[in-house]
């Protein structure tokens, strides 16, 4: 469990590490989108004005509330 926990711990520091050094990078490049070539995430940059998440989660709850009882 501890090995687990100080993995999860470094792996989150690592994404957050890049993530900050991603944003600072595309100042300027103007990149919609840093895709990576490797296996994992393969999105890891995307500018905001792409972000649906709000809406994809009203429309799932729209559909979940009206749908049918079983």
């Amino acid at each position: 469990n501890e090995l687990i926990a100080e993995t999860q711990k470094n792996n989150l520091q690592l994404r957050d590490s890049i993530n900050s050094f991603l944003k600072d990078y595309n100042k300027g490049r103007g990149y919609s989108f840093i895709i990576s070539n490797t296996g994992g995430d393969n999105l890891l940059y995307a500018d905001k004005a792409f972000n649906i998440t709000q809406e994809i989660a009203e429309g799932l709850n729209a559909r979940y509330v009206s749908a049918p009882k079983k």
